[in-house]
């Protein structure tokens, strides 16, 4: 009888865990169906430049639209676009593609360009209006808003890049953290202008995550 007694406890267990597991696929299932499609908001980027002269500058990201596409209906997991818009600076925006994934309720985000970059997502709310929640490793609140539903839209996947500012003269293609120098113009934030003898050269030495949101 005792046997018999743990045979029933163990194929509990086993049935418990199972159910878990599978009630855990079908909402990430439904969350990942939520999340497929374009949003748009302050996603709490930014990028630190310095110029030849070794002056840093930091600037921040306004407004970031995002593109997450299924791998395939229903799917858990698949690709995206993130495009990065800045006020100031060489860059009027920056854009990368990551790869995403729900797993558990946590949403996985990973950059093949810059792993830096890679984060994941495990204390938000979404509906199919809005996204919120807070970045596990910076911290960073950010708040989303659904533009366009996933199946009533063309998906697309970019590469990662850049667009210049029209008045900036010479531009040039942006690098990750492990390439060397690259030219740019010259550079100014807020009321900060660099002289023209800064023009030849500059570099990003890094990108991120706010630890604090902008000011709305």
């Amino acid at each position: 009888m005792k046997r018999l007694h743990y045979f029933l406890m163990a194929l509990s267990t086993i049935a418990s865990a199972w159910l878990f597991s599978s009630c855990q696929y079908i909402e990430d299932v439904n969350q990942s169906m939520v999340l497929s499609g374009e949003w748009r908001g302050d996603f709490g980027m930014y990028y630190n430049y310095v110029d030849r002269s070794g002056r840093e500058y930091t600037f921040d990201s306004y407004d970031t639209y995002l593109t997450f596409v299924p791998a395939y209906s229903r799917a858990r997991y698949g690709s995206g676009t993130q495009v990065d818009y800045y006020e100031y600076g060489p860059y009027e925006y920056q854009y990368y593609s990551f790869r995403w994934s729900i797993e558990g309720g946590v949403i996985y985000l990973t950059y093949d360009y810059d792993h830096e970059l890679d984060t994941r997502i495990n204390d938000y709310h979404m509906t199919n209006d809005y996204l919120s929640g807070t970045f596990a490793y910076s911290g960073t609140s950010f708040r989303l808003y659904k533009i366009v539903d996933y199946y009533d839209w063309t998906p697309y996947v970019n590469s990662y890049g850049y667009g210049a500012r029209n008045n900036w003269g010479r531009y040039y293609a942006p690098a990750t953290r492990s390439d060397g120098e690259f030219m740019a113009d010259s550079i100014a934030a807020d009321s900060i202008a660099v002289s023209a003898s800064d023009k030849e050269e500059g570099q990003v030495i890094s990108r991120g995550r706010r630890t604090t949101p902008l000011k709305q």
